[in-house]
C-alpha cells in the first residue's frame, strides 16, 4: 500500500537516505527543507506521515508536534535525532506527550534502518509488511550492506537483539532520577 510521507531533514545525506529507504517501500516522498513552514506544506498535501529532524535548531520540535496534533491530528509525526545518540526514555515520553508518534535516531547502518522502519510502521499503525528484499537492494546500492560480506540483517533478529539490550536497566549512577526516584 502506497503512503505519502513528508521528509524534512537538516542534513542532505539524511534526507536522501530517508527518501531512498521510503521509496524502496513504494511510498511517495515529499522532500521539504526544514526551513519551510511544515504545517502549511502538510496542509496542502495529502500526507500519511511526517519524518522531521528535531535537531536542526530552526524550530521547536515539540511546539511543531503540538500544532500538528491540533491542526492535523490524523498525520503522525516521527521526530528523528540525526547525531545518532540513543533516545532517552524520558525524552521519548515527553515527545509523545507533546504529540509526536515516535522519536528515533537518524539513519546510519543497515540494522538501524530496518529497526527504524519497523518503529515508523508501528507508530503510524501501518500493518503491511516491510519489503526487505527491496530495502536490501537499496542498501546494497548505497554500500551500507553487502550480500558477500554477511547474510542480510533480519528484522526479527535485529528487533530481538534490541529488546534484549534495552531490557536491562542502566546502572544506578546513570539512571534519570526525579526526587530521588528513578524515572522509567
Amino acid at each position: 500500500m502506497t503512503k505519502t510521507v513528508l521528509v524534512a531533514q537538516g542534513q542532505l545525506l539524511q534526507a536522501q537516505l530517508w527518501k531512498l529507504v521510503l521509496e524502496s517501500q513504494r511510498h511517495t516522498v515529499v522532500l521539504v527543507s526544514p526551513q519551510a513552514d511544515l504545517v502549511e506544506v502538510a496542509a496542502t498535501h495529502s500526507l500519511d506521515l511526517m519524518v522531521v529532524d528535531m535537531t536542526t535548531g530552526l524550530f521547536n520540535p515539540y511546539a511543531f508536534c503540538r500544532e500538528c496534533r491540533s491542526r492535523l491530528p490524523d498525520i503522525p509525526v516521527i521526530l528523528t535525532h540525526y547525531p545518532r545518540r540513543p533516545i532517552e526514555p524520558a525524552e521519548r515520553r515527553w515527545a509523545i506527550y507533546q504529540g509526536a508518534a515516535e522519536v528515533i535516531p537518524g539513519l546510519a547502518e543497515a540494522d538501524d534502518i530496518l529497526h527504524s522502519l519497523e518503529q515508523i510502521y508501528k507508530a503510524a499503525r501501518w500493518s503491511f509488511p516491510i519489503d526487505t528484499e527491496a530495502l536490501h537492494a537499496v542498501l546494497e546500492q548505497l554500500g551500507l550492506w553487502s550480500e558477500k560480506d554477511s547474510p542480510p540483517p533480519s528484522l526479527s533478529v535485529a528487533t530481538e537483539e534490541r529488546q534484549e539490550q534495552t531490557a536491562a536497566p542502566p546502572p544506578a549512577k546513570y539512571r534519570l532520577m526525579y526526587r530521588g526516584r528513578p524515572v522509567e
